[in-house]
């Protein structure tokens, strides 16, 4: 039985959060375990250890939160992808799923464990004695994390139980569900501190002020189109788009093919990834997506098995939202390769027969299946999102389409028509003289193909009120509602905590 929250905080009591895996390449530390809490938090080193934890919590495994679930919740549940072969996963996909369901539960309890690991770091760091710079950032990078989470979790499930401090009794997890905009105050909060005090420098994995202030106008971009949105919540996401712009540190890569890949992670695009090739051991830290999603039939990476792939496959009609002749669609699936006897196959012709999402997701230049499979993080943020924000939020605030909105949703398209970051082609064009509703869906389809499978487009269907509609042409008999604008709560959590309420159509 899945654990509930309740459970899962009162073994975060009993550890008191030292039981913490290390983070190769920017986590080194050895772990600890079963150190009380008075014996520990007392010096930098244990402050860093605690951190690692804190990002350690956004997906472990290749199972929990950001490793794997909260994937088959946006991606069966939205237009993008459906799962052959899960058959678990199915009820997401078909919009058949309940209160109860395994996955739903899964990422509810690995997000309160994130955020508990985030409110440690947060408590106990403060009170170290340790250079008070190097605290800072480390508090900054764990209210970064903090934010993360919790901007998930009002998204997926709206109102929320607010757990703003590390919990240190069972009672303190009993408590009624917050509304989304007090939710929403302490995600900014978070991020506007986090903006301030994270370095610009990429830090392999770890939060920068770029990644913060990207964040922060995704949060201002959501909510303004929600129960508590602010007047100028579009503004201030422009503005804030544009502070991520101007950090030098960053910029678009000339090829879209590099901007993103197991080969080329936490390039100067990229704003904040979650490490999927920490090898801890045989089964542990490991971006299951890559794997899940290679086309069975079609051998494309070295040593790859029968039953490799097939698992994760893209909606056909996802699938055409791509120009044939854009570059970015030869550049994110598997359409054509090998079969066992070198013979060329095309996807219709796979034992399971769906283009195959899989090539942001696998380490090209691997010699081993393990890692060409297992290695590519997963880009939660990169600099185009931000192009493409900045274009939105600027054509919400004006009358029609402003030159500045063009210039941001066509650097994104031009960049595009640069296949291998070479001579550029005619496609996709310019965009021009298009009316406010015409560039609002121009703008839509494109963060289609410019960041598809990124984990995006169940969240932009939402926050546009798009998702029932979008379901509906593609799968007329689906039971897709309005209810499913938010997932419900888990019925465990309801059952053991008196005082939470079920989502009001879920009920």
């Amino acid at each position: 039985m899945q654990a509930t929250t309740k459970n899962i905080c009162t073994s975060l009591l009993i550890l008191a959060g030292v039981s913490f895996s290390s983070c190769s390449k920017f986590l080194e530390e050895e772990p600890k375990s079963f150190l009380a809490p008075e014996n520990y938090y007392k010096t930098a080193e244990d402050a860093f250890i605690a951190l690692t934890g804190a990002y350690d919590a956004l997906g472990s495994g290749g199972e929990t939160f950001i490793a794997r679930r909260l994937q088959y919740l946006t991606w069966f549940a939205s237009d993008e992808a459906l799962p052959p072969t899960l058959t678990a996963e199915m009820p997401l996909d078909e919009f058949s799923y309940v209160a109860d369901n395994d996955d739903v539960s899964r990422v509810w309890n690995s997000m309160y464990a994130a955020i508990n690991t985030a409110n440690i770091v947060i408590d106990r760091v403060a009170n170290i004695s340790m250079d008070e710079t190097l605290k800072t950032q480390y508090i900054a990078e764990a209210r970064f994390l903090r934010a993360l989470s919790y901007f998930y979790g009002v998204r997926l499930w709206g109102d929320l139980p607010l757990v703003a401090k590390e919990v240190t009794a069972v009672s303190q997890v009993d408590i009624a569900r917050s509304p989304i905009s007090e939710v929403y105050d302490l995600i900014v909060s978070d991020l506007e501190f986090a903006g301030e005090h994270l370095a610009p420098a990429n830090q392999n994995g770890r939060a920068r002020k770029g990644a913060a202030k990207a964040l922060l106008a995704k949060v201002y971009l959501t909510r303004a189109s929600s129960v508590a949105a602010k007047p100028d919540d579009y503004q201030k996401c422009a503005d804030m788009c544009n502070e991520t712009l101007a950090i030098p540190e960053h910029t678009l890569l000339p090829d879209y093919e590099k901007a993103i890949g197991g080969e080329d992670e936490f390039n100067k695009e990229s704003l904040f990834e979650w490490q999927g090739d920490r090898v801890l051991n045989t089964s542990s830290e490991l971006n299951a997506v890559g794997a899940f999603c290679l086309p069975r039939g079609m051998y494309v990476i070295p040593t790859q098995t029968a039953s490799d792939g097939g698992s994760i496959g893209s909606e056909v009609a996802y699938f055409n939202r791509y120009p044939d002749n854009d570059y970015r669609k030869e550049c994110t699936f598997y359409t054509v390769g090998p079969d066992k006897n070198g013979n060329p196959i095309t996807w219709q012709q796979l034992a399971v027969p769906y283009p195959s999402p899989a090539k942001k997701y696998v380490n090209k230049n691997a010699t081993t299946r393990d890692a060409a499979a297992f290695s590519g993080n997963f880009v939660l943020l990169r600099l185009s999102d931000v192009y493409l924000m900045r274009a939105e939020a600027l054509n919400e605030i004006s009358a029609a389409p402003t030159a500045d909105a063009y210039t941001m949703i066509n650097a994104i398209r031009g960049r595009a028509r640069k296949r291998n970051g070479g001579t550029p082609s005619a496609t996709p064009a310019d965009l021009a003289g298009l009316t406010k509703e015409a560039f609002r869906d121009s703008v839509l389809n494109e963060r289609v193909v410019e960041l598809g499978f990124e984990g995006h487009r169940w969240f932009d269907l939402v926050r546009t009120k798009r998702l029932v509609a979008t379901i509906k042409a593609v799968h007329p008999a689906y039971p897709v509602a309005e209810k499913h604008l938010l997932f419900p709560i888990p019925a465990n959590e309801i059952k053991l905590n008196p005082k939470i309420e079920q989502n009001p159509l879920w009920k």
